[in-house]
């Protein structure tokens, strides 16, 4: 092919190149001008990127081709935009609105400003959820990169179509939702609740419920009751700091309310597994069951004497129709002893703390007039003898049932659960109290400290050796047990400080062993 026809078959090509190349140079910012300005290219690009990540509410995906053209002064109008889903759950449209801007015009001589009609798109959400013309919502958005920004309150939806975090008001949610490519919950909008704090989660069964804590002597085990393998409950032991779960007892019926011997080696507990509630004693580690009482009566909540010879426990008197406290020898088979009325009877640990050397028996009582609501007391009862009297009640609220007292190892606090005395728990409506809260006060009526806040229902605390409670709290939605440190509330109780070395029981160490 000669020359000659080479050059007509090129003029086509080069002519479309050549109309290629002008119809992108509106395109192509400070270029337009006729010569390359690096330095403001740079600026250009530095512009275009700020563009991008001003719109700190968009919230849809758009390509390239969806983002503003920038020209002119390569000022930036993009505005803040929010991306709801329609109902269909499609992604609402992308429209463009127009204004004219100054475009700034340079020559190698002189520096003009005219003015240019070019096209500056900002970028808005037309939604119908959002109601009013794309630049109505925009407007309401406000615009993130204008001049003098007017602060406006960000725009939520009250559609239900509208994505969760759009519709609560959460600007915080929405804009992590956004960031992350999902929806995140919203905190409510309502007023805040109190909630229990410095509290630790010590049992997370799957199923069930983990309830009727007991700590052994050296403060490393709880052995409690729990439903978390079948609807009857069972007797278990795991350690404070561990999340090993031993099952002691093994047997169709219900095995509840475990207390561990002073010396730490039985476990006596309440079980239904003859036709009625009894009391059972077993090796610490589980094994071979003895039958402690067996009365056609119901006994339950088995607790020890200091020196590990006796037990107390509550029955339901078949003549009285009350609750009733008695304590029986472990070793003799001789019958129990009937000491008073109460509830849930907890031998004081430490042996003495009564009127001429005797020991004390905390428990819970009804009144006999008004509301009936349960009260904390104590009495004295003398082994020996075998005498029991001065019943002292310690702490009584207002229209609450103060329930589920336990003493601290030296027997100079006591904690308890404090029920709200509402109709429907009093009357028997429900199983369950709405809430209820832990308190302590002090042997002596004083200091009394609210250990637990919030509309949890918090129940069943007894101290550990270290200067700590357990208790059943239904904090994650579920009854477990938790465990709470008590140093700074026995300093804010107006009383003397333990001495923790030496009133407290503590881990014995290695040398404490040698």
């Amino acid at each position: 092919m000669n020359t000659k026809n080479r050059r007509s078959l090129l003029c086509p090509v080069l002519m479309l190149a050549c109309a290629g190349s002008l119809a992108a140079l509106p395109a192509c910012g400070a270029k337009r001008t006729g010569f390359w300005n690096k330095s403001k290219q740079s600026q250009i690009e530095s512009q275009r990127a700020q563009a991008r990540t001003s719109s700190y509410l968009v919230a849809n995906e758009a390509s390239v081709n969806e983002q503003p053209q920038l020209g002119g002064a390569l000022k930036s109008n993009a505005s803040a935009s929010i991306d709801a889903m329609s109902a269909e759950g499609r992604r609402g449209s992308f429209v463009s609105t127009t204004e004219t801007v100054p475009t700034a015009t340079t020559t190698p001589e002189t520096t003009t400003t005219v003015a240019s009609s070019e096209n500056n798109s900002t970028v808005g959400f037309n939604d119908d959820n959002l109601g009013g013309s794309a630049e109505q919502q925009n407007m309401r958005l406000g615009n993130a990169d204008a001049a003098t920004p007017v602060e406006r309150d960000p725009y939520f939806s009250d559609s239900t179509q509208s994505p969760a975090a759009l519709r609560s008001g959460d600007i915080s949610a929405f804009v992590y939702a956004n960031a992350m490519g999902i929806e995140l919950p919203s905190e409510s909008t309502g007023d805040a609740v109190r909630a229990t704090v410095n509290v630790r989660q010590v049992t997370s069964s799957y199923a069930g419920s983990d309830f009727d804590p007991s700590v052994s002597p050296d403060g490393r085990y709880l052995i409690f009751a729990s439903t978390q393998h079948r609807p009857t409950a069972d007797i278990y032991l795991k350690s404070n700091n561990g999340s090993v779960v031993t099952r002691l007892t093994d047997d169709p019926a219900q095995d509840v309310m475990p207390a561990v011997s002073p010396d730490g080696n039985y476990i006596a507990f309440a079980s239904d597994r003859t036709g009625s509630w009894d009391l059972f004693i077993m090796p610490f580690e589980g094994g071979k069951v003895v039958q402690l009482t067996a009365e056609s009566a119901h006994d339950l909540h088995p607790t020890w004497s200091p020196d590990g010879r006796q037990v107390a426990f509550c029955r339901l008197g078949q003549q009285s129709g009350r609750w009733e406290i008695w304590v029986k020898d472990v070793l003799s088979d001789a019958g129990p002893q009937f000491v008073g009325f109460g509830l849930f009877p907890e031998w004081c640990p430490t042996p003495g703390t009564g009127i001429a050397g005797a020991d004390q028996i905390l428990f819970q009582r009804s009144r006999e007039r008004g509301d009936r609501a349960f009260s904390v007391w104590t009495l004295d009862y003398n082994p020996i003898p075998g005498t029991a009297g001065r019943e002292t009640e310690i702490a009584a609220g207002p229209n609450q049932a103060l329930i589920n007292p336990s003493w601290s190892p030296d027997g100079k606090f006591i904690t308890f659960a404090a029920v709200p005395n509402s109709q429907s728990w009093s009357q028997g409506g429900s199983a369950r109290p709405e809430s209820s809260t832990i308190w302590m006060v002090s042997t002596e009526g004083t200091g009394k400290i609210k250990l637990t806040d919030g509309d949890t229902i918090d129940l069943m605390p007894v101290w550990g050796r270290n200067n700590d409670i357990f208790f059943v709290s239904n904090m994650d939605g579920q009854d477990h047990l938790w465990s709470m440190e008590l140093s700074p509330a026995i300093r804010a109780a107006s009383v003397t400080m333990p001495d923790i070395a030496s009133s407290f029981a503590t881990v014995p160490t290695d040398g404490e062993n040698d």
